[in-house]
């Protein structure tokens, strides 16, 4: 398991500098999450540095959320964490509403990929999540009843929609990114919902809206729901558009 990493090291390198490169190499290219990592002796040897080095090393890497230590047992690998990103775009989304736009441009990205990666590599577990979402929004939406609760029920709801469309796509990267950005994602959803509502828009239609994607990505139908995702973020620009441009009283 481990790697070579002597042999690895570049000029203006500090034997710390090394280490960390090699650990995350080991831990981000070839371990998996709950594997353990082996001992500091081996790790020491492998890379070429001090075990002293290589506790700093995996202190470091702890720090980030990449290993979790205990006393007396050997590093092992954590799920990759989102956390530390979702808190950054909470916080930049909070200081300046705007921002919710720029958020706006990277789901178009995201998002159109995941439908039509999601129409593609779907299997029947990841369509059942989606289809629990559905049924969660729908039954938020009859719901409705104008208070801040409900609304947060049906804004939760979508969200687990998108993320369940983003683990539907088989890519992982796509499905952490997504991750990461819920927080983020709550919030501008609840600004494009009151720019939907405050425009005359019906919930129904909306929730409608998520199952035609959810249909065409069941149906294999990759081109079809790109298209869909892409029609869905045009509308939800425009409701947030309508709010950040205070045609709503109710920002």
């Amino acid at each position: 398991m481990p790697t070579d990493g002597a042999n690895d090291a570049q000029p203006g390198d500090t034997a710390l500098a090394l280490a960390l490169r090699e650990l995350e190499e080991l831990i981000v290219g070839q371990a998996d999450a709950g594997d353990q990592l082996p001992a500091e002796a081996a790790l020491a040897e492998s890379i070429g540095v001090s075990r002293l080095t290589i506790r700093e090393a995996l202190k470091v890497l702890a720090g980030q959320g990449l290993v979790e230590l205990g006393r007396g047992r050997r590093p092992t690998v954590r799920q990759p964490d989102s956390a530390v990103m979702s808190r950054f775009l909470s916080v930049a989304i909070r200081r300046d509403s705007r921002s919710v736009l720029e958020l706006l441009s990277i789901r178009r990205s995201l998002e159109v990929l995941s439908a039509s990666e999601a129409a593609k590599h779907a299997s029947r577990a990841a369509l059942n999540a989606m289809s629990a979402a559905l049924d969660e929004m729908q039954r938020a939406a009859d719901a409705l009843d104008g208070s801040n609760e409900s609304v947060t029920r049906y804004n939760t709801a979508d969200v687990s929609f998108h993320e369940a469309l983003a683990m539907a796509s088989g890519n992982r990267m796509l499905s952490l990114l997504l991750e990461s950005l819920a927080s983020s994602l709550h919030h501008s959803f609840t600004q494009s919902f009151t720019g939907f509502m405050a425009a005359g828009g019906d919930i129904d239609d909306a929730v409608q809206e998520h199952r035609h994607i959810f249909q065409l990505v069941s149906a294999g139908d990759s081109a079809g729901a790109e298209r869909a995702m892409k029609r869905h973020l045009e509308r939800t620009a425009r409701d947030l558009q309508s709010v950040l441009n205070g045609s709503s009283s109710n920002i």
